[in-house]
């Protein structure tokens, strides 16, 4: 690992430990070191790090980790009906789920000197539509 958990509390001012457990800032810095490492140039696999690296790895660590809270808050938000009006959810999942792509994007921006490529950004794309059996 290139980052810590004293790192990524840092750099976002993660100071509440209930809502940001210390188990879940680690499995979120595990995942980015994982990912990170299928891009990085062995060269800069290197001990200690550039410091290019650290902040990169903790920007992306960040970003995981958000995304966990966005999840967390979508699974734990209830609607709520008072006779045939709804109150929705608020936008805090939009918001961390925005912040987190912010962050991944400013990551790999700081990481990509020191990658074998850029990673790609779009997760799926979409093809020209082709018939399939019996269509014309």
């Amino acid at each position: 690992m290139f980052t810590t958990e004293q790192n990524v509390r840092d750099k976002f001012q993660l100071n509440d430990t209930t809502l940001v457990p210390s188990v879940l800032v680690n499995a979120s810095i595990t995942d980015a070191h994982t990912e990170l490492l299928r891009f990085l140039d062995p060269l800069y696999n290197a001990d200690p790090p550039e410091d290019a690296i650290v902040v990169g790895e903790t920007l992306l660590a960040t970003a995981h980790l958000f995304r966990s809270i966005a999840g967390k808050d979508a699974a734990e938000q209830k609607r709520v009906s008072i006779g045939s009006q709804r109150l929705e959810e608020g936008s805090r999942f939009a918001a961390l789920m925005s912040v987190a792509a912010l962050v991944e994007k400013q990551a790999w921006y700081l990481l990509e000197p020191y990658l074998l490529e850029v990673p790609p950004h779009t997760i799926a794309s979409a093809t020209d539509s082709q018939p399939i059996l019996g269509e014309d």
